[in-house]
């Protein structure tokens, strides 16, 4: 079964849409707001788009009625929020048949430049039915796709559009684009977060960020306990005073709202003894964020999430001595396939190594493994987004001291946990912190 909570939009259906000139409809829903008056050529539309299983195919259904001829064109992308990929390529999984638009339509595909593929047919004067197939491997994660139909009459300027969504049900968790937080270099530290959208273009969207206010920057320490998305679900953040003050930010769980946070929670005093303060994602595999810290002897101890925000940490148990040869970690994502949260850390001498998760609490960690050589010195942040891929696999988002970002796309293999580097933004330099 499709799990409905993961998507926040509603099934896919039938839609119908009357002379609602460039107004965008939801599955569902109504017209987003009031639409343009109709013109003497402006075509309504019927759209019927059900569901898709996965492994299995469906066919979607659209009429269109135009009171004169023109150019039918239909576009299918990720619905909002959700992970990118190119649905136009067969890596996606995810297959669109021709178009048939009956015995008096032209039908065809278009490629953009880009790449980018358009489903379009010549469609006559009057009432016509437009179907094609759509199809999903079996080992598809959920999703949700926008599908996107257009008229334009010939020799004409205006277009009558509507948009209908539609799922790929899968028993696989929805994976979203999720929120990469930086706090600014004003005296009071403002913190925003940015949406990752892994595309062959820059993922890291420089012209989206949220604000998410002032005061940040009374915190000498900063972490997600996991990746969070951008329907606001997550792990939620941790931030600790200079006096060893540690209060938690739950995620609010809200999808599309700008509240990312709910009101903090006081964990407790003491956090100073810690030089690193680090979330780790689930590596207990009970459903709940963990951290970890260590002190300044080098020891490293964990903190097993509770999942109860008013105390959200149980006892901490210790994992080992010598975590001190590592001046970065970070955690969150899993980027071996085993359902477990792995941690990443970097050595003074500037190697990069991969400890696996376990889901044992009392040792959460594998003896580490060697991944990167010495070159990741070159990073003033290393941090986990999220499963920052088409591919669905843990990923790293690195800085380098020019500010420039680099996306480091998960491969699933320990032994070879990431794919070569490529940039996510150009000039990361506004902010200081890095989350």
């Amino acid at each position: 079964m499709y799990r409905q909570g993961q998507s926040g939009w509603g099934r896919g259906g039938r839609l119908t849409v009357v002379a609602a000139t460039a107004a965008a409809l939801l599955a569902g829903g109504g017209v987003a707001g009031a639409a343009p008056a109709a013109t003497a050529d402006s075509a309504t539309f019927v759209l019927e788009t059900p569901d898709v299983p996965v492994g299995g195919t469906v066919t979607h259904t659209m009429k269109v009625n135009a009171p004169v001829k023109g150019r039918f064109a239909l576009h299918m992308e990720p619905a909002q929020g959700f992970r990118w990929w190119d649905l136009a390529s067969e890596a996606s999984g995810l297959h669109r048949g021709p178009l048939d638009g009956g015995p008096d339509a032209v039908c065809r595909e278009e490629t953009y430049p880009n790449g980018e593929q358009l489903a379009v047919c010549d469609l006559p004067a009057g009432e016509s039915t437009v179907t094609y197939s759509v199809g999903a491997a079996a080992d598809m994660e959920a999703w949700g796709i926008e599908a996107k139909a257009s008229f334009q009459p010939d020799g004409g300027t205006a277009k009558t559009t509507a948009m209908s969504v539609f799922h790929l049900l899968s028993d696989d968790p929805v994976e979203m684009s999720y929120r990469v937080f930086g706090r600014d270099t004003t005296g009071s530290g403002r913190l925003y977060s940015h949406e990752t959208l892994p595309m062959e273009v820059e993922p890291l969207l420089p012209w989206w960020r949220q604000d998410h206010g002032s005061g940040w920057g009374v915190f000498d320490a900063l972490t997600k306990l996991s990746p969070i998305g951008k329907d606001n679900r997550g792990g939620g953040v941790v931030a600790r005073e200079p006096s060893g003050v540690l209060w938690y930010y739950p995620a609010s769980g809200q999808k599309w709202s700008s509240a990312v946070f709910k009101p903090r929670e006081r964990v407790g005093t003491g956090w100073g003894i810690y030089n690193s303060v680090r979330g780790t994602g689930d590596v207990t595999g009970d459903g709940h964020a963990d951290l970890i810290a260590r002190d300044k002897a080098g020891v490293l101890w964990f903190y097993r999430g509770t999942g109860v925000e008013s105390a959200p940490f149980a006892a901490r148990t210790r994992v080992g001595s010598g975590w001190q040869v590592y001046n970065a970690m970070t955690g969150g994502i899993d980027s071996t396939g085993d359902g477990i949260a792995d941690l990443f850390a970097r050595d003074t001498y500037g190697a990069l190594w991969l400890y696996q998760g376990t889901g044992d609490a009392a040792r959460p960690y594998e003896a580490r493994i060697k991944v990167g050589t010495s070159g990741w010195n070159a990073y003033t942040a290393i941090i986990a987004p999220g499963d920052g891929s088409p591919i669905g696999k843990g990923a790293l988002l690195v800085r380098d001291r020019n500010g420039v970002l680099y996306w480091y796309e998960g491969t699933g293999n320990a032994t070879a946990p990431l794919m070569n580097r490529k940039i996510a933004a150009r000039d990361s330099r506004p902010y200081t912190a890095w989350m």
